[in-house]
């Protein structure tokens, strides 16, 4: 504790050093790091900068953690800043210390965390305000185009004149109808930034257009901006949505030894030191280690490994795992939020709420409306002499159609025809991002491989003998088991149309093979282990192993009455066309090919080498695979990462487009990607593609449209040939003509597929 103390003055901006009690540190290359990530950046006396992670881009909790530290004894003054994610502590340096403003800091944060967690009643009641204020916009979205239909069956059918005086009726409803723009302008100012962004340049426009008499002008405004963020509101919270519900993915209960009887109690009440009781087909609920027991765990949600690891007393296993087969007791370790799976789970969740783009193209698009309307509106004042004409000139430069239709309605109707193609694409964003990157990033089981292996080599000892007798053989022995290998096995045999003899006994070891007994022989099936147990030679196999091994492929021996008759390879097999996308993939501007994976380093060598990749990395562990997407982003990549189990939904979210494979891989890959093929189809990497550049070419022309017409209005304008309403009448055709371009995107076909057979084909 004395060693901080010296420390703490003379401690460089931006440096970190630890500050928790000395148990706690985690000393590397000099800088000491708590485990929560928190450090102290600057130190003067009376004051102390420090960085806390648990705050940054939340507001809520920064304000929660500012009040509480404020309240101890010897603080002057806390400023918790959630942009940053620093906190800035004053403190009265004759009554407190450094070191007791760290202690303090460190029980404010556990009783944030504790208060955070415990609080099931302030989330609910932060949901239903959610709810209410989406409602809300629904409403108002409704009840501003309801009386826009009215107004137009007026006039045109009818032909009633529409007063549109600021005290008319369609006025105050323009007016009313402002309110959630005047809001978002509002805060826009508020929150400050360079130069002036769409809402408050669009709320100016129409409070002008009101007061000017231009009512319907306003309404214009009004519907055009409500539609856009109305889309913008569902779109996100239909990813949050998804993204909370992803993350129930362990069991929901649990069973617990009491007294040495099993008691089933709900998941969220085991605790740590309790001992967890697991059978076959089941979750595993806890971080622990195996007391007693021994059982086949699929560990592939956390490792990403297609094969089923043993895993007896003194292992350690991880909540969200599945026990294959066998029955295994669990010391818990860490339980609920705690698990390992969980904290990779909320790293996802916060990864997803921090990246935003850093600016939106509506705001880049304002800062050029405003220059280019003050510039127009100004010149034409200074030129004519005459305000109408002035104000029209504003009014068609400032119509929003340009920003929210140009872009939004071809990214609306692309996002459609994607969905018909099982393709789902979380927003405009992602789409136009993934025709750009330059990098892709695969992990292997389940996105470039099939999830289930398959028999792939036969040897039997000799050429005489006939490869389906061995595979017979070795079926009959498996055909209960319900081992993936064993599976595959007698799935091969069964395709080769192979009668499988029947046995009159067998015995399964676990994590080893099967021993049976069929028409007075003893067959063994097995890994090397098994064999070498059983006092089976199996030297004569050795080069082939080699070979197999060096393939990917896992080995399988076959035995019958102490002798090996042969070996049989199980691999997962390559998914189709996967060698032809990454071919198209080469041709289409990517120019690095990475493959990063759980596996072995033998088996993602073998498959990285017969796939064509630039590199690979093998044996990395969810956080492992996003800090390697991170540093390739660094290096100037950018990047989409293609996976699809809860060990690639780091990595996913830390590219610039992570897309997810298949319907039937992890629910949280897929809600932590931007983009999801629902049919694991890989093929339509190049759709999507394909279809990204398509739809950058629309929007491009769809902006041309809009610029030319806001040319040709400013002109107009300026010469006083259109009025006001005429300015919107010009709106109102060119946004037609968008949105026929647009529609093109509807039935758009792409013109190249992956075949049946894998090759490339016209659509």
């Amino acid at each position: 504790m004395h060693n901080i103390t010296k420390l703490l003055p003379v401690v460089p901006i931006y440096s970190h050093i630890a500050f928790v009690r000395p148990q706690a540190y985690n000393v590397r290359m000099g800088r000491e790091v708590h485990r929560d990530g928190m450090a102290v950046c600057h130190s003067a006396k009376g004051r102390l900068r420090i960085k806390v992670p648990f705050i940054q881009r939340h507001g809520e909790k920064a304000a929660d953690f500012s009040k509480r530290l404020g309240r101890e004894t010897g603080v002057v003054r806390a400023e918790a800043r959630p942009l940053t994610g620093s906190v800035i502590i004053s403190y009265d340096s004759e009554k407190t210390t450094p070191v007791v403003i760290i202690e303090l800091l460190e029980k404010v944060l556990k009783v944030s965390e504790e208060s955070r967690r415990d609080n099931p009643v302030r989330e609910s009641r932060r949901k239903i305000q959610h709810d209410h204020a989406i409602h809300g916009n629904l409403l108002h979205f409704g009840a501003i185009t309801g009386y826009s239909v009215y107004l137009l069956v007026r006039r045109l059918i009818f032909r009633a004149t529409v007063p549109q005086g600021p005290l008319s009726l369609t006025g105050l409803v323009a007016a009313a109808g402002s309110f959630p723009l005047m809001r978002h302008a509002w805060n826009d100012v508020r929150a400050g930034g360079k130069g002036i962004s769409l809402f408050p340049f669009l709320a100016g426009t129409c409070l002008l257009a009101i007061v000017m008499g231009e009512a319907l002008t306003a309404l214009e405004v009004i519907w055009i901006s409500g539609l856009s963020m109305l889309l913008e509101d569902y779109i996100t919270d239909r990813s949050r949505r998804a993204i909370r519900d992803a993350l129930q993915v362990t069991t929901r209960n649990a069973f617990i030894l009491v007294e040495g009887r099993e008691r089933e109690i709900p998941a969220e009440q085991v605790r740590p030191g309790d001992t967890v009781v697991i059978h076959t087909s089941e979750k595993i609920p806890v971080d622990g280690v195996v007391v007693k027991g021994e059982a086949l765990v699929d560990e592939a949600s956390i490792t990403g490994r297609a094969g089923l690891e043993l895993r007896s007393i003194d292992h350690k296993v991880y909540a969200g795992t599945i026990v294959h087969h066998g029955v295994i007791y669990v010391h818990a370790e860490k339980v609920g939020e705690e698990t390992y799976l969980n904290r990779i789970l909320r790293l996802v969740q916060e990864s997803l709420a921090n990246r935003a783009p850093t600016e939106k193209a509506a705001d880049l698009l304002a800062a050029r409306l405003v220059r280019l309307g003050a510039l127009a509106t100004t010149a034409t004042a200074v030129l004519t002499g005459s305000f109408i004409r002035a104000f029209t000139v504003l009014l068609v430069v400032s119509c929003p159609c340009a920003s929210a239709l140009a872009a939004s309605t071809a990214v609306s109707a692309a996002l459609a025809n994607a969905a018909r193609r099982r393709i789902l694409i979380k927003g405009g964003l992602y789409l136009e991002t993934a025709g750009k990157t330059d990098c892709f990033c695969f992990d292997k089981t389940g996105t470039l491989t099939i999830g289930h292996p398959q028999v792939v080599k036969i040897l039997p000892r000799t050429p005489r003998q006939n490869p389906n007798r061995l595979l017979a053989m070795a079926a009959a022995a498996e055909v209960h088991n319900m081992h993936p290998l064993a599976i595959a096995i007698v799935k091969e045999a069964e395709t080769r149309g192979i009668t499988v003899p029947t046995h009159a006994v067998c015995e399964f070891v676990l994590g080893r093979g099967v021993r049976a007994r069929m028409q007075r022989e003893t067959i063994l099936v097995g890994n090397a282990q098994f064999m070498e147990e059983s006092e089976v030679d199996i030297t004569y196999f050795t080069s082939e192993m080699m070979r197999l091994v060096d393939a990917g492929h896992t080995v399988v021996y076959v035995a019958r009455n102490g002798a090996v008759q042969g070996i049989i390879g199980v691999a997962n097999a390559i998914r189709p066309g996967t060698v032809d996308v990454l071919n198209w993939l080469k041709t289409d501007g990517v120019s690095h090919l990475v493959l990063i994976t759980g596996d072995t380093e033998a088996v993602a060598k073998a498959l990285a080498r017969d796939l064509g990749f630039d590199d690979y990395r093998a044996e990395l562990l969810p956080e492992e695979k996003a800090m390697f997407v991170e540093g390739l982003a660094r290096a100037g990549r950018r990047i989409t990462m293609v996976g699809d189990g809860v060990n690639d939904a780091l990595a996913i979210s830390k590219a610039h487009v992570g897309v997810a494979m298949g319907a039937g891989g992890a629910e949280v890959a897929i809600e932590a990607a931007d983009i999801a093929l629902l049919d694991s189809n890989i093929g339509r990497l190049i759709t999507l593609r394909q279809m990204s550049m398509q739809t950058l070419r629309v929007i491009e022309q769809n902006h041309w449209l809009a610029v030319s017409t806001n040319i040709a209005g400013v002109a107009l304008g300026a010469a006083g040939v259109i009025t006001p309403i005429m300015g919107g009448l010009l709106h109102i055709v060119h946004t037609v003509g968008i949105m026929l371009n647009s529609s093109r995107l509807l039935n758009w076909q792409p013109p190249e597929k992956i075949g049946s057979q894998g090759a490339l084909s016209p659509e």
